[in-house]
């Protein structure tokens, strides 16, 4: 697994499956078409050496392996959030550094 190479974006693509359950909602929430979903899709299971997201009549429903990464992934997306956020707002950075 190299790491180098990955496209941090695809992490949003995981969130919003794990979220909505559907390519096209989760395209929908985060400004992507259906299949640029599938295909960042398809990256993240080569990635991960796993399906991820498996379809159960109209759902996506997450493996085991995608239900293990949902909180590392979901707890990172926050934080990248907060830290690019940071030069936004005077002082908001000084706030989350104390109450962590």
């Amino acid at each position: 697994m190299n790491f180098a190479g990955f496209d941090l974006n695809l992490l949003r693509v995981f969130d919003a499956l794990l979220r909505e359950r559907s390519a096209t909602r989760a395209g929908d929430q985060i400004g992507l078409s259906q299949p640029a979903v599938s295909n960042a899709l398809a990256r993240l299971r080569h990635h991960f050496s796993d399906e991820l997201f498996v379809r159960r009549g109209k759902d996506m429903v997450p493996t085991p392996r995608a239900e293990a990464l949902a909180d590392p992934i979901q707890k990172a997306l926050a934080a990248i959030e907060t830290s690019a956020l940071c030069g936004r707002y005077d002082g908001g950075c000084e706030t989350s550094r104390q109450n962590t």
